[in-house]
């Protein structure tokens, strides 16, 4: 049996998501999907407005038929270290023969071509000293034509990112990129047929959830009003204002240099800026520059938080010692994937805590640091910030 490997968040699931689902179904030719989700944190250094568990349901219901978590040391890290551990964790699956990723070209010979060109990296720091975005910045220096035309959009880069772990880390699993449909990757606009998870998150923090509910399948939108109600949606960078002021002002200069990301001098400018801020705008403002991108600071802010040095993120992203399988749920009628995955799969499979006493000391730190993360994310909760154990859920069956 083979199946065919995603690599998203889904902060939140939407209807572009199960379209995504079943056109990586139809163009790969595979029966089942297999998905490897972020867990509490996500790429773009923010908590996910849905607990993962919750999460993982709603990708399930939506046509996933296996989830398995990306830990948040590598789920909350730069573009090519989520991409990278993606896929090692779907190849390690050993049931996964292709992988389909969104793109808004759609076309995987440009994408093929473009993840084969060596990217400068003086040309991309040129770039951002301009003052454009990191991603703006990696587009400029890949665009096609001599006119200078061709920008490459977000997913199309990301696309690239999974094309270069592709051949790196598991070269005989066979690509496919299905075009974007509806709003672009960060459009706030909620007029497409398929709105961006950015323009729905925006939404729902504007506390209007009745705007997007045309955008999301009903059990998306039912969890969602269930959980304003209980006040444990939608979890907020914000709200962790005090916990992140706390943490670096502890850390001190040395100790927010030890983090990832952090390289330059850039520890002096966060320090500065916790000790005079009082709120997260105030924090991130501090810290903002043409250098660094808004979505780099707040990963190492939540690295603060989580404790995620760059040795710990380093090996994670590198030695497969460190990594494991986490099962986060899988359909009722597709239960015969765990036995599949128990005999095929390269890496540790951890179902329930006890499967814990087989890792390694460094994929134990790995799995530590994540079950961390999922009680620091429910601080970031609106109201109710209780939170079980990473291990008190069963694992999800739809």
């Amino acid at each position: 049996m083979s199946a065919v490997g995603i690599v998203s968040e889904y902060n939140p699931f939407h209807n572009g998501h199960a379209y995504n689902i079943e056109e990586a179904r139809r163009v790969s030719g595979r029966e089942n999907v297999i998905v490897a989700m972020s867990a509490s944190f996500t790429q773009r250094g923010e908590p996910a407005c849905f607990d993962k568990f919750t999460r993982a349901a709603h990708a399930l219901k939506g046509g996933a038929d296996m989830v398995i978590e990306i830990p948040d040391v590598l789920s909350c890290a730069c573009a090519e270290r989520f991409c990278g551990a993606g896929v090692r964790l779907l190849a390690a699956t050993g049931l996964v023969d292709s992988i389909a990723f969104g793109s808004e070209c759609g076309d995987i010979a440009r994408l093929v071509e473009l993840s084969e060109r060596t990217v400068d990296e003086d040309s991309i720091r040129a770039e951002l000293k301009r003052g454009v975005s990191y991603p703006k910045a990696i587009s400029n220096v890949l665009k096609t034509g001599d006119d200078g035309s061709g920008d490459i959009l977000p997913n199309d880069i990301l696309a690239v990112e999974y094309l270069r772990a592709l051949k790196k880390y598991a070269q005989g699993i066979r690509p496919f990129a299905v075009k974007r449909v509806g709003a672009g990757y960060n459009s706030d606009s909620l007029c497409e047929e398929y709105a961006s998870a950015s323009a729905i998150r925006v939404s729902v923090s504007n506390g209007d959830i009745m705007s997007v509910k045309e955008h999301i399948p009903d059990f998306v939108s039912a969890d969602m009003l269930d959980g304003v109600e209980n006040g444990s949606f939608p979890a907020r960078l914000g709200n962790l204002s005090g916990a992140l002021l706390y943490a670096l002002r502890t850390l001190g200069i040395s100790g927010i240099a030890r983090l990832a990301d952090v390289s330059e001098g850039l520890e002096r400018v966060i320090y500065r800026s916790a000790l005079e801020a009082e709120n997260m705008g105030e924090l991130l403002r501090g810290i903002k520059s043409k250098r660094y991108s808004l979505a780099r600071i707040r990963r190492i802010l939540c690295y603060a938080l989580l404790g995620t040095d760059k040795a710990l993120q380093c090996r994670a992203a590198t030695d497969d010692g460190s990594i494991y399988i986490r099962v986060l749920g899988v359909k009722k009628d597709r239960v015969h994937l765990l036995s599949e995955l128990a005999e095929r799969s390269k890496l540790p499979v951890i179902k329930k805590l006890s499967d814990a006493d087989r890792l390694t000391s460094g994929a134990h730190e790995v799995l530590e640091h994540t079950r961390k993360a999922s009680l620091i994310r429910a601080l970031a909760c609106p109201v109710s910030r209780r939170c079980d154990d990473d291990f008190s859920a069963r694992l999800i069956t739809v």
